[in-house]
């Protein structure tokens, strides 16, 4: 069953479906004779919390080859991939096979054994792409308004793989592809020229639609087209509130590994239940105000531990109030219904530790909006001693530390140093626009 026709009981909030109206008129506007999109976190994304998880169901494949390494699979991969990054420099440059290279030499595979590995790499990341309905409706509405269409894949995964996602999410019918992977010497700005040949429109013409601001953003502005910022789901998830900061905080060392793929599999799907359609924070909620998605993520992760006893108070009643509460069920079902199309074909007994921590979070650290949803199922009592209870989650969200620069970064600070005239303007209307679509 495609994602679409999942019957979610959740209805998008006001300001999701003005932000998609405005979103629809803009890439309808005349002014535009062709439209692009950036293909990973817009055009599609993938139901993980991250994308290595992947790797993660490729752990008793490689286990097979009997191959003796120093952690899991995924660690070796990510590793990988680090190191090719970082020989190439700039992501554009990376492609799958270099990726696998690196891997092949570190793990003694032999060229079949590699070749085995990528093959099956290739074939998970088609099974889990998924349209993001919000930028969904902008594709249609941009064919439906008889302009060109350019996918810009900035994809280690080869063209065929490319396409295949394409065909899978309901893309078959675009005018033009970019795939950076198997482009000749690309640089750091090289796909962009690419997509406005491939459109075949003057600059200002061309509407792109990106996640990215230093390639998505910053090179369509400076090469004189229009652009639009539509963050990936997982990092407007990360930014909504402190459930998934609290989760790592409290299982820092385990978050990451193979006992906790549940836990994870969870925040992917709330990533895309809830900021598939960008949204804001809601002040003093970490659930957008929205008993749905409290429901979903509390809940529905604890539908996958069933039995599951808090203990004591006020635990058993705030996860008893949860229950009464019919929103936050319905929430729940729209959980089981999503987890059940991605990931019902994977063992129940692999990776379901830790499920019950955002029902922990709940109990420990709810914001006084949230319990709003639940007081009037839980005793006046019980409520009163709860409340006085809770308290701020020790997580560490801003660390103070200035963040090291990835290669867009850097290629940004390069373009428009900062303090230039050029940056200052950009930045201003990069602040804007993430006013308007955040």
């Amino acid at each position: 069953m495609p994602f679409n026709e999942i019957k979610l009981r959740r209805p998008i909030s006001e300001a999701q479906q003005q932000l998609t109206d405005k979103l629809l008129r803009e890439v309808g506007d005349k002014k535009y004779s062709a439209v692009s999109f950036k293909l990973h976190e817009v055009l599609v994304t993938t139901p993980f919390s991250d994308i290595s998880d992947i790797f993660t169901l490729m752990e008793e494949d490689f286990k097979a080859l009997g191959k003796k390494q120093r952690g899991t699979f995924a660690e070796l991969r990510s590793r990988s991939e680090a190191a090719a990054l970082k020989k190439y420099e700039i992501r554009v440059r990376v492609s799958l096979g270099k990726i696998y290279d690196i891997l092949a030499k570190t793990a003694g595979l032999s060229d079949e054994e590699k070749n085995s590995l990528m093959e099956l790499e290739c074939r998970l990341v088609e099974k889990y792409s998924v349209p993001r309905e919000c930028v969904k409706q902008l594709y249609r509405r941009a064919k439906s308004a008889d302009k060109r269409v350019i996918v810009a894949a900035e994809s280690i995964y080869p063209t065929d793989t490319v396409k295949a996602i394409l065909e899978n999410c309901g893309y078959g019918s675009y005018d033009g592809l970019t795939v950076t992977s198997e482009m000749k010497d690309p640089t750091g700005e090289s796909y962009y020229p690419d997509v406005l040949e491939k459109a075949g429109v003057k600059p200002d013409r061309l509407l792109h639609i990106g996640g990215d601001v230093a390639f998505d953003i910053e090179l369509p502005i400076v090469r004189g087209s229009k652009a639009l910022l539509i963050a990936s789901p997982a990092a407007l998830m990360d930014k909504s509130g402190r459930v998934r900061a609290y989760c790592e905080e409290n299982d820092i060392f385990r978050y990451g590994g193979p006992e906790r793929f549940a836990l994870r599999c969870a925040f992917g799907l709330y990533s895309l239940y809830g900021f598939d359609i960008p949204q804001n924070k809601t002040a003093l909620s970490d659930f957008c105000g929205d008993e749905y998605m409290m429901g979903f993520l509390t809940l529905g992760a604890l539908s996958l531990v069933p039995g599951h006893d808090p203990g004591k108070e006020p635990g058993r009643s705030v996860l008893a109030a949860l229950e009464k509460n019919e929103k936050c069920c319905a929430g729940r079902d729209d959980f089981i219904a999503m987890y059940e199309e991605y990931f019902g074909d994977i063992s129940e007994s692999s990776g379901r530790e830790a499920c019950e921590v955002p029902l922990d979070f709940v109990v420990k650290c709810c914001t006084s909006a949230d319990r709003k949803f639940l007081e009037e199922h839980i005793s006046a009592k019980v409520f009163k001693k709860w409340s006085s209870s809770v308290k701020d989650p020790e997580i560490a969200i801003n660390t103070g530390i200035k963040p090291k620069q990835n290669a867009a970064s850097r290629l940004a600070d390069k373009m428009f140093p900062p303090g230039t005239k050029v940056r200052s303007i950009t930045d201003s209307i990069l602040a804007k626009g993430h006013k308007k679509l955040r």
